[in-house]
């Protein structure tokens, strides 16, 4: 049946952006729906000031073509955010992507056409088209998560989230504001924004206290960049080998091989190096021995009593979970700000907040006026963006009766799901997607879709639809990886534990055994023929590629 494309994207995040381009170097005719107003995804809609990414820039950068690579010049050992939007407009324009983008349009519905073997899609402008391919590129972490605290409706003065941050600038000056939330996006707001610096005070709302280690932040030197250029094929090479997609995040060292004080010898150092090197470059079993890990933990604690000057805000600043069980934040100068006399802290486990009122927060212990409250508290993530889609495929059912509402997410290579036919999701759930590097995670992940989407053009089939066996393997293999770390010993927007009305998934949302290995599985999948899928055409009767 001829259909208006042979595949529509949703979002023009840097996903989008490479299936895009992988599928028109196929020959298809592709169209990209975005409902901002430019290409960026994340790093568009997120734009609070002090905003960076925390992969380093030899790594975040697209490498399947040289030139491209070498051809963009990063400023900073991380990229800021205004700087990641640059990059993406640069990848945009080099491709020439933008003809086969629509801004401003949100995808409100796919629903698969089973006699037809397409998918029907509404925007939200009335429009309904048809498409072979119906593809998610929505992100992860693209719906953000804002709690309902008794009273907000109150409150008179600015009120901001971070994951929708405005466009125009937002005046600090002198203004008491509050940050709710310590994660990623609370501590960059809180040390890395010259906020701290600005305002007349600042009172940080802290549920769960954070393991936060450096970035170590700097310049690069035109040296630096030119021997990284030059060495391009020896970088992807690590890339592909390493566990989390980018150099210095594997090692093969226990911590039982060293002792005490060679153990804080390695830990200083990784401190000192910045990056993800005190996660993942210090020893192979912080993550799944918690004797190792609390080698970690206390190391931490430790830095964090040196630096404060108060012991009561020190205390309250000090973790006691797991180290690495949520996710590890780098940020620099973060637990130094707590020194600043214009700075409080309050501890919401042991200081909660009773209501909002017209200015400001009244907790257990006391009252804070305020003119701004930020809210830090993250993203629904992994399926929220889809689950605010109106997608359906087999029989009408939905893909939150099929997920159960978020309880029994399955996606067979973190790619497709039973029952909803030539739909492909890219970096989804249980894909490495959140533990990788991002954008090479991108080149793996959307590069097999294109592939798998590819194959089925030249072979005349028309329809491909994941096993619910398959699907189940993997789920169930994703789940095991996880038992085998201490992750499910804590509460974290990995489990889905940060939306309180969501289920706890069964399986873990995110495939945790690495690059090199996520790799050799896709590679082994195609190599047999797509396992896990059952193909079929008007031609010749189903077969599932067992």
């Amino acid at each position: 049946m001829k259909t208006d494309f042979d595949a529509i994207v949703v979002g023009a995040g840097f996903s989008g952006l490479y299936m895009l381009h992988r599928l028109r170097e196929q020959g298809l005719n592709v169209r990209v729906f975005e409902r901002g107003t430019a290409v960026g995804g994340t790093w568009y809609w997120n734009r609070y000031p002090g905003l960076q990414c925390d992969t380093e820039t030899i790594s975040y950068s697209f490498t399947f073509d040289a030139d491209l690579y070498r051809d963009w010049t990063w400023s900073r050992r991380f990229a800021p955010r205004e700087e990641i939007q640059r990059y993406a407009e640069y990848v945009t324009d080099r491709l020439d992507l933008r003809r086969d983008i629509q801004f401003q349009t949100s995808v409100t519905f796919a629903h698969f056409q089973e006699d037809t073997n397409t998918w029907k899609v509404g925007l939200d402008d009335g429009t309904e088209l048809t498409t072979r391919f119906f593809v998610t590129a929505s992100g992860p972490l693209s719906t953000a998560n804002v709690p309902q605290l008794p009273g907000m409706e109150n409150f008179e003065g600015e009120v901001y989230h971070t994951a929708t941050w405005p466009r125009e600038d937002v005046q600090f000056t002198g203004k008491r504001i509050a940050v709710i939330g310590t994660g990623s996006s609370g501590a960059q707001v809180i040390c890395n924004g010259g906020i701290a610096e600005q305002v007349g005070r600042m009172v940080v709302f802290q549920r769960t206290p954070q393991y936060i280690t450096p970035a170590k932040q700097m310049l690069l030197d035109e040296e630096t960049v030119r021997e990284r250029k030059d060495n391009l094929e020896a970088l992807v090479e690590e890339m592909k080998n390493s566990s989390f997609g980018a150099p210095g995040t594997s090692t093969d060292r226990s911590a039982f091989e060293h002792t005490p004080k060679q153990r804080d010898e390695v830990f200083q150092a990784a401190w000192e190096y910045g990056a993800q090197a005190f996660a993942l470059a210090t020893y192979n079993d912080l993550t799944s021995n918690e004797e190792a890990n609390g080698f970690a933990a206390d190391f931490v604690r430790r830095k964090i009593a040196e630096i404060v000057s108060d012991p009561e805000t020190a205390r309250k600043l000090m973790p006691n979970y797991l180290f690495g069980t949520k996710r590890p934040i780098k940020a620099d100068n973060y637990y130094e700000t707590f020194n600043r006399d214009n700075v409080d802290l309050v501890a919401l486990k042991e200081e909660p907040i009773q209501e909002v009122t017209a200015n400001g927060i009244r907790t257990s212990d006391g009252f804070y006026e305020l003119d701004m409250i930020i809210f830090a508290t993250g993203f629904d993530a992994v399926t929220g963006t889809l689950f605010n889609m109106d997608i359906r495929g087999v029989g009408g059912q939905t893909l939150q009766e099929k997920w159960l509402d978020g309880a029994e997410v399955m996606a067979h290579l973190g790619i497709a799901t039973h029952g909803f036919p030539n739909m492909f999701m890219c970096q989804g759930p249980q894909s490495p997607s959140v533990m990788a590097n991002f954008l090479f995670g991108i080149e793996l992940n959307v590069g097999w879709t294109a592939k798998l989407i590819g194959y089925l053009v030249a072979h005349g089939i028309e329809r491909a639809e994941a096993n619910a066996d398959a699907e189940f393997e993997w789920a169930d293999m994703v789940q095991q990886q996880a038992e085998a770390t201490l992750l499910l010993k804590t509460e974290s927007w990995w489990s889905g534990a940060n939306i309180a009305e969501k289920p706890r998934p069964k399986f873990f949302l995110t495939y945790l055994g690495g690059v090199k290995k996520y790799r050799e599985e896709l590679d082994a999948n195609e190599a047999n023929g797509f396992k896990g899928f059952t193909l079929s055409s008007a031609l010749e009767p189903a077969v599932a590629q067992a």
